[in-house]
């Protein structure tokens, strides 16, 4: 069992960067002992810098995409830490995530997101932050500041009456349903129309983006082809396989040309490129 000073130091450590509290809290919803590639601490950065802005009301800098292939700790660090770290800092925080699908995927995500809040090293940490009983569901839960963490899906749960401070979207399509034209028009519309009217403040809230490409028209190529002042985040598996690495300077952290030649090691690409 830690001592108070421990978790004070956990507290302090946790509120001044997102990626200590990415390390600390994996262990509250992953069994699994992570690696920790060169390219987590370098994405926990980036959105820091984006949500720091938010604490500070500063108006945005830029909206960002990020591109990142499936298995690389994504969803982890953006919709189900992100959210909860806000909460450290800013605990009338208000975040909502969208996602493709609302069952399994996006109650998954919120789940793991309460669980790290109900934890008993959370509470330790910040025992100010604590969910409201009459507002604590899978999908949308309150904490007693008034920050809150709602689960949206394209085309389905809306976002309607809700405003957030962040907007995060994950995977708004389904890698099963990425040919179809109905389900890429579906999304892009659902990322141009809806979630845009539901920013507490225009000129402060930024949109997150954070998806595996699927298709030249995806919301990813759509956001690109019209917004010029996007940043735009993109971390192919592999340096060697017509994808642009951006930031270009990114590519020289690539080892043998790979992302992460661990996970995603040569070997596991070409499995990847024999199931097409």
């Amino acid at each position: 069992m830690l001592t108070v000073d421990e978790y004070g130091l956990i507290r302090a450590l946790c509120k001044a960067s997102f990626y200590d509290f990415v390390k600390e809290f994996w262990s509250t919803i992953i069994k699994e002992e992570p690696v920790w590639n060169w390219h987590i601490e370098y994405l926990c950065e980036e959105l820091q810098t984006v949500v720091e802005r938010i604490f500070r009301q500063e108006p945005k800098q830029y909206d960002l995409i990020i591109n990142v292939p499936p298995g690389t700790t994504k969803s982890t660090i953006v919709s189900i830490m992100l959210p909860v770290w806000a909460w450290t800092r800013a605990p009338h925080f208000r975040t909502i995530v969208g996602t493709h699908t609302f069952n399994p995927l996006g109650l998954d995500l919120s789940r793991k997101s309460r669980d790290i809040v109900r934890s008993q090293k959370f509470q330790a940490a910040f025992p100010d932050i604590s969910l409201r009983d009459d507002q604590n569901t899978k999908s949308y839960f309150v904490n007693n500041h008034g920050g809150m963490r709602l689960t949206a899906t394209v085309g389905g749960v809306s976002p309607v009456g809700m405003h957030a401070h962040l907007l995060v979207v994950d995977d708004p399509i389904d890698p099963q349903k990425a040919l179809s034209e109905a389900d890429q028009k579906r999304a892009n519309e659902w990322m141009t129309d809806t979630l845009p009217t539901r920013k507490i403040d225009k000129q402060v809230t930024p949109t997150i983006l954070i998806m595996q490409r699927l298709h030249q028209n995806d919301p990813t190529g759509e956001w690109l082809s019209r917004d010029k002042t996007v940043r735009h985040i993109c971390l192919p598996a592999s340096s060697e396989e017509g994808w642009d690495v951006k930031p270009e300077g990114l590519v020289e952290r690539y080892v043998d040309g790979l992302l992460d030649p661990v996970r995603l090691s040569q070997q596991v690409l070409d499995e990847y490129k024999k199931q097409g």
